[in-house]
């Protein structure tokens, strides 16, 4: 079966939701080792800018996913792929990132995230092209 593009692009955002789930599951899951997981200075209130990670990485994807049930006007094609492309490059920095101390969880997670990002810029490219 050929998945079109908008449904591949849905799939490929929700897998990215879900990996970012695992990626938070991953650091407090720590605690099951003894690994000591609260942020050094943290005082019981989450920072804002935690809230902004969670808002741009759990719920916007959520709303892209709506978007593109609902509509496949151009602007919204092209939109979502420069959207798309930031994600990318957020991905890349956060792996680069990560490389500076690798974990064998965390790294290969990361990893897939990438790649997953990359072919989600690339089926939102093939989108808006409208190339099949």
């Amino acid at each position: 079966m050929k998945l079109q593009n908008p449904l591949k692009c849905i799939i490929y955002w929700l897998l990215l939701v879900i990996i970012m789930m695992l990626h938070f599951n991953y650091h407090v899951g720590e605690i099951f080792y003894g690994i000591d997981v609260a942020r050094e200075g943290a005082n019981g209130i989450i920072p804002i800018g935690t809230h902004i990670i969670r808002n741009i990485f759990y719920h916007l994807p959520i709303i892209w996913v709506v978007v593109l049930i609902l509509s496949d006007k151009k602007v919204v094609k092209i939109g979502l792929f420069f959207i798309s492309i930031v994600y990318l490059l957020s991905h890349l920095m956060h792996l680069v990132k990560d490389l500076a101390k690798p974990d064998l969880s965390q790294t290969p997670l990361l990893i897939l995230a990438l790649l997953i990002a990359g072919l989600l810029s690339l089926e939102h490219y093939n989108y808006w092209k409208k190339i099949e």
